[in-house]
Parts: C-alpha cells; structure tokens; sequence
C-alpha cells in the first residue's frame, strides 16, 4: 500500500498533463463551454473526429491508468488482507469503497482543474459552468466512469494487466465508435437527449453496476484470484 502512496505523485503529473492537452485541443477546437468539453471528453457527445476519440480513449486509459495499483494491491495481497479487515466480504467492500473515491477524486479532479483553466481564459462563461444541470452531468459522467472501474476490477481478478489492457482498449474503441449514435436508450456513455431516453439510459446503467457488484463478488467467493505481481 505504501508504494501505491508513492505513485500518486506520478499518477499527478501524468493526468494533469492529459487534462491540459485535452483543454488546449478542445478550446482551439472552439467548443462552446465547459460543460460541453467535460461531457465531450467522457463520450457524451458524438465523437466525429479521430482526435476526439483518442482524447476520450487518453480519458479512460488514465482512469484505469490511476486506479490500476490499487485494484492490483488488494489483489495480490488478498488472503493476507482478508485477514486483517475480518473476512473477504470486508476485503471486497473495502476494495470497492477505495476505488468508486479514486473514481469520484479523478472526475472532480478533471473538472476542477478545467474550472481554474476556464477562469484563466474564458472567465466571462465561468459563472455559465455553475449549475444543476453541471451536477447532474458530472453525476452521469461517474456513473459511467464506475462501470468501466468495476470491469477493470473483474477482469483484473480473472486475467493478467496485459489482458486486461488489451481487452478494455477494445471495449474504448467500440465505445468511440458507436458514439455517434446519439440518444440509443442503452448505450452506456453518458449522453443527455430526450428526458425519457436519458432517464432509461441511466436506470440501465445503475442495472449494469449492480450487475458488475454481484459479478466481483461471485469472483470473490471462488477465492482464486489472479496474482499480477511482476
């Protein structure tokens, strides 16, 4: 755990430099204001350009990118842990509980840097940026950026970190690639259309989490994690 302290420093330097390109591309590409880049970035928004899929792929690389150690340590050190929090159920909560607070830290820490950016460059839209409607897309947003963490989370107990690199890319770019169609109800990617799509697509995706919890924890009850130690 206390090499996973170690690396936040790195995991610092390493998304604030994404979350910088990712605002100098999106403001010469002249988007509108803050909360359209933020949804753009996470899928939100049709992604047309070859450019804005590999923002949203940097993106999400970056959010596994910030929780893969984590995930790994309680992995590889799961018998012992179980131990110390009581039982593997506890192991299991506490494994889940860190990573949804990495999660929530990684899109408010995105958002928030974006926010003083904006106040640097574009001050006369800030107040624009201050909302319900901004809580309510940073809220989807997390929505979506937990279901991609619980699949990480799956695949890490069941394969290798090469594996589970390889087959979340290919999960990005069929998710980039079917950005385009907009409003589909159950489409995972936080977009906003119709009241009545979007509140199915959001119930769809509450489905989908549950289901993931219910998956991790069928793999916890095996007790035959994979070690991804080097």
């Amino acid at each position: 755990m206390i090499q996973v302290f170690k690396n936040m420093r790195v995991y610092f330097i390493v998304v604030l430099a994404g979350i910088i390109i990712s605002y100098a591309y999106l403001r010469i590409m002249d988007f509108s204001d803050l909360a359209t880049m933020f949804q753009t970035i996470f899928g939100g928004r049709p992604l047309d350009t070859l450019m804005l899929k590999g923002l949203f792929f940097m993106t999400l690389s970056l959010l596994q990118y910030v929780n893969t150690d984590y995930i790994i340590f309680y992995i590889d050190n799961s018998d012992s842990l179980s131990v110390r929090y009581g039982s593997r159920n506890n192991w299991l909560k506490a494994l889940l509980k860190g990573s949804l607070m990495v999660t929530s830290g990684f899109v408010l820490f995105i958002y928030f840097i974006w926010f003083l950016l904006d106040i640097v460059f574009n001050s006369a839209k800030v107040i624009q940026t201050i909302s319900i409607d901004t809580l309510e897309m940073i809220g989807r947003i997390y929505l979506f950026c937990v279901i991609i963490v619980l699949i990480q989370i799956c695949l890490l107990m069941k394969t290798m970190k090469s594996n589970t690199y390889m087959i979340m890319s290919g999960i990005l770019i069929v998710l980039a690639m079917t950005s385009h169609y907009h409003g589909f109800i159950f489409s995972i990617l936080p977009q906003f259309s119709n009241p009545s799509t979007t509140s199915l697509n959001i119930i769809a995706n509450i489905v989908i989490v549950l289901l993931l919890i219910v998956v991790i924890w069928m793999l916890n009850n095996k007790k035959e994690l994979v070690s991804n130690e080097n």
